[in-house]
């Protein structure tokens, strides 16, 4: 195992799992980031391309202040196929499948096949790392969607991918970089590389990836900008607004349920000790309705 320490102890690192920084790693236009997007979605689709050419490269000047712009990485390949990558870190209340399939066909029918026999259609990539479980476990970590049913594969111009973070666990394999696929690999720099117990398992990692290490070198560079780091703060307290929004926005539905529901119960003449005692509402609660 290679012991030499890439990442100083003490480093501070801006968060890969945050889509401004994800994006930012892999939209530098220098040669290192330029190899380390081509080894990530090497490792996402099996084969490394020849060249990886990311079509949305800028990062919006709004998203400081906006909270739903959405950061992902739309690259063509040499080959003419292309992929579309997005980080999720949470679930929130968008249907993350039904707009994986939407983004994915808004990809295939960028292609202009005029005149063009249909087989030569390129095929297209749509990969989302959740940082949450989104399907059962027993599927694994990666997974692969295409048009079949069963056994009978219809086209697999569209490939819609899954890539559950949580799910790549590192327990006893931890001391060894080996152990791991390279898809694993990237998972577990972009899950684990701000944890500082897990520096020396990532430095034999980014010992044993060069697109990797690249990405980490480049992590640490961006890592000393005063913006970057005003970005990805601003990103994560839009999470945290927008989550909190949802809890307060479940705690408001159930708080009106149990209204309702005393409410029914008040005009069937049911004695308010008991309502209290089946909604939990005060009896001052009761008493006002």
């Amino acid at each position: 195992m290679d012991k030499k320490n890439f990442i100083p102890e003490d480093k501070k690192l801006l968060d890969p799992r945050i889509d401004s920084t994800f994006k930012s790693l892999f939209t530098r236009g220098e040669e290192k980031s330029k190899d380390a997007l081509k080894q990530l979605v090497g490792a996402i689709i099996g084969h490394e391309p020849k060249s990886v050419e990311v079509m949305n490269n800028e990062l919006p000047a709004e998203v400081l202040y906006a909270k739903d712009i959405r950061l992902d990485l739309q690259c063509r390949m040499s080959d003419g196929e292309r992929i579309n990558i997005e980080m999720q870190t949470c679930l929130g209340n968008d249907n993350l499948k039904a707009r994986s399939l939407y983004y994915g066909c808004r990809m295939l029918s960028s292609f202009d096949m005029q005149g063009k026999p249909y087989h030569q259609m390129p095929r297209v990539y749509q990969v989302m790392f959740t940082d949450f479980t989104l399907f059962d476990r027993e599927g694994g970590y990666m997974q692969t969607f295409t048009m079949r049913n069963g056994d009978a594969e219809l086209v697999d111009n569209l490939q819609i991918i899954f890539i559950q973070m949580p799910l790549v666990k590192v327990g006893e394999r931890e001391r060894e970089s080996k152990n791991f696929t390279e898809i694993e690999k990237w998972v577990i720099f972009l899950k684990y590389i701000t944890d500082k117990s897990k520096r020396e398992l990532l430095n034999s990692i980014m010992g044993s990836s060069k697109g990797i290490r690249e990405a980490g070198e480049i992590l640490m560079t961006i890592s000393d900008d005063e913006r970057e780091w005003a970005i990805q703060e601003s990103r994560y307290k839009g999470k945290v607004d927008y989550e909190a929004g949802l809890l307060a926005s479940h705690d408001k539905g159930v708080e009106e349920g149990k209204l309702e529901d005393a409410r029914g119960m008040k005009a069937e003449g049911i004695p308010t000790e008991t309502i209290v005692k089946i909604t939990g509402l005060t009896a001052e609660q009761v008493e006002a309705l």
